[in-house]
């Protein structure tokens, strides 16, 4: 519906016929605020009281979602990236990464090859065009490449000290990725990870025991600059710690110089949003007004906004939160509520451009829908429930990965 073929509640119009000329007409202010992001239109309700009342407003919320919708990555430097495994005539499952949009696949770079396993796509999306791939081992450590698919470099990432220090062992080491991004400040490319260690199951181990010279037993952040070329500790402040230990596998992303991802709380079940600044690595958390089971939040980007999807009871019914401003708990906002979609199987698999969600069907096709009609169209892949399936948004660049230390 036109916005002028109905007049909001929260705009009705002056009984005086002299306005001033200072005056705001209410339907321009009505057009003009549905077009604003979340965070302005929040700080705007300061401003008029009929204003502070907006997303209460069915038909301005009908508006602001249309807006929101349009928002999206369309020119011919954005695609989404479909990272897949596929069986061969021996049913031997290898890797193949496709950009949907002009349906080219592309090749792996030299430091893999399509015999390789546990492939993924980290973070979600490109950075700068460049991609971290990552590859798990048997042994729980992660291998990380740099690639820019344009220009055809990559850069391996050496490990971190405590991949190549010997441990006691009896003791188990798990690295878990956290998050790939750029820091603007400093031209830097930099990758997160999460180090922990099990000792359960390991008969003959001490845990009260003092450890050898030079090992470290308790759970740390890392971090790997690539313009030092090496990786160092991060330590992070009480407050935040009381979420790490029960992060949401998979749930990592980027955005404006930060990396993201979803942690639930160590008491009542709460959840909250965990990111870590970049430039000043500072680590500052969100709190979420969900509760949620690990197996049903999913965290993306949307259109340049963080966006929060939770499957509420299993029942493919989807509502999706946009973020309004980081540290902000109030400034959640649920825009979306889809469903329910029987023929969807959940998790969904990611964003890809022009906000398309991206899903499997029951019958194991790979699916995207439109926020705009939740029409459903078929891609012409199959992914089934064991197969890795990764889809997000990879812009090409044709700079390099060193950046002005090249």
């Amino acid at each position: 519906m036109d916005y002028q073929q109905k007049q909001s509640p929260a705009f009705s119009k002056s009984s005086d016929s002299k306005v001033s000329k200072k005056y705001i007409h209410d339907d321009v202010a009505f057009y003009v605020l549905s077009k604003l992001p979340i965070k302005s239109l929040k700080r705007f309700g300061c401003v008029r009281k009929s204003w502070s009342s907006l997303f209460d407003d069915s038909h301005f919320m009908t508006v602001f979602r249309s807006h929101f919708i349009s928002r999206h990555n369309s020119d011919d430097h954005h695609h989404t990236f479909l990272l897949i495994y596929q069986p061969d005539c021996d049913d031997h499952y290898h890797p193949e990464l496709h950009l949907l949009d002009s349906r080219i696949k592309l090749n792996l770079p030299p430091p893999f090859s399509e015999e390789d396993r546990f492939l993924s796509i980290l973070g979600k999306t490109s950075v700068n065009g460049i991609f971290c791939i990552g590859q798990r081992g048997n042994t729980n450590k992660v291998r990380y490449v740099l690639w820019n698919p344009a220009t055809e470099e990559f850069v391996n990432i050496p490990p971190s000290p405590d991949e190549v220090m010997s441990k006691h062992p009896l003791l188990g080491v798990f690295h878990k990725f956290h998050g790939f991004g750029y820091d603007q400040v400093k031209d830097d490319f930099k990758v997160i990870q999460y180090v922990s260690f099990d000792s359960s199951g390991c008969d003959g181990y001490d845990i009260d025991s003092p450890p050898p010279h030079g090992i470290i037993y308790y759970s740390f952040f890392e971090i790997y600059s690539l313009r030092n070329n090496s990786w160092k500790i991060l330590h992070i402040d009480d407050m935040s710690m009381r979420y790490v230990g029960n992060v949401f596998s998979g749930e990592e992303l980027y955005m404006n110089g930060a990396c993201h991802w979803l942690v639930q709380g160590k008491i009542h079940d709460t959840i909250a949003l965990m990111s870590f600044d970049l430039t000043h690595e500072v680590f500052f958390t969100t709190p979420i007004d969900e509760r949620s089971e690990l197996d049903y939040g999913h965290l993306a980007v949307l259109n340049g906004s963080i966006a929060l999807i939770i499957n509420h009871d299993n029942n493919n019914t989807f509502h999706i939160s946009i973020l309004g401003e980081l540290g902000v708990k109030e400034s959640w906002i649920k825009l979306f509520i889809y469903g329910p979609m029987p023929s969807i199987d959940w998790p969904l698999i990611g964003f890809g451009n022009k906000g398309y969600i991206f899903f499997r069907k029951i019958d194991d096709e790979l699916v995207r829908v439109d926020l705009s009609t939740q029409i459903i169209e078929e891609l012409g892949f199959k992914g089934e429930d064991y197969c890795c399936c990764k889809i997000g948004i990879y812009k090409e660049s044709l700079l390099s990965i060193r950046g002005s230390n090249n």
